[in-house]
C-alpha cells in the first residue's frame, strides 16, 4: 500500500486498510497521547465498496493548531512530513513515507472547525445513501483515467460534487450530536 506523489491510481475497496489505519492509529495515539482529542479514518479508504488511492486518511482533532510544531517534532521521527495547510485554513496536513510510496495522511483540525464536520458528515452521507456512493466511485473512476499525472486536477474534478453532497449532508445532519 502506497502511492507515488502525485499519480492518481485507483484499487477497488481492501479490507486490510481498515487494519492499515488501526495500526497506524495506535502509533499515533502513543507518540502523541497528549494531543489527540479524537481520531478517525476518513477519506475513500474508510468507506467500504468505494474505489481509493491507497493511502490512508486519518482525521486528528487537537486542542489547538498552535500545537503543530510541537505534533511535527514528535511525527519527523516517524516518517511524516509537514506539508502546511495547503489552502485550508482550519487544518495542517501531514504525509507519511517518500515522494515515490505515499502511505498516510493526516488532517489535523481543531474541534468542531468546518473541516471536521466536513470530513465526517461526507464519509457519513455515502455510508447511508448508496446512490451517492456509487456515483462518488464512477466520477472517481472517470477522472483517474483522464488525470492518472495530474493530482491536482482530478482534486478538482471531485471538489463539485464533494461540495454537494456536504451541503446534503449539513441539511440531513446538523444539529445532531452522533456523527461519528
Amino acid at each position: 500500500m502506497a502511492l507515488k506523489r502525485g499519480i492518481v491510481e485507483l484499487e477497488p475497496y481492501n479490507e486490510n486498510w481498515e487494519k492499515d489505519y488501526e495500526n497506524e492509529k495506535k502509533l499515533l495515539e502513543m507518540v502523541l497521547k497528549d494531543y489527540i482529542r479524537e481520531i478517525h479514518h476518513v477519506g475513500s479508504t474508510s468507506i467500504k465498496g468505494l474505489y481509493a488511492k491507497p493511502v490512508i486518511d486519518i482525521l486528528i482533532v487537537i486542542d489547538s493548531l498552535k500545537d503543530i510544531d510541537k505534533i511535527e517534532e514528535i511525527l519527523k521521527n516517524y516518517d511524516y512530513e509537514n506539508r502546511g495547510q495547503q489552502g485550508v485554513d482550519d487544518r495542517y496536513f501531514f504525509a507519511k513515507g517518500g515522494e515515490e510510496a505515499r502511505t498516510h495522511y493526516i488532517h489535523f483540525v481543531e474541534p468542531k472547525s468546518k473541516t471536521y464536520y466536513n470530513q465526517l458528515y461526507f464519509k457519513k452521507y455515502l455510508m447511508e445513501h448508496e446512490e451517492y456512493k456509487e456515483k462518488y466511485c464512477n466520477l472517481k473512476k472517470e477522472l483517474a483515467l483522464v488525470y492518472a499525472s495530474d493530482r491536482p486536477k482530478y482534486t478538482q474534478g471531485k471538489n463539485e460534487f464533494i461540495t454537494n453532497v456536504i451541503k446534503l449532508a449539513k441539511e440531513e445532519y446538523d444539529d445532531k450530536t452522533d456523527i461519528v
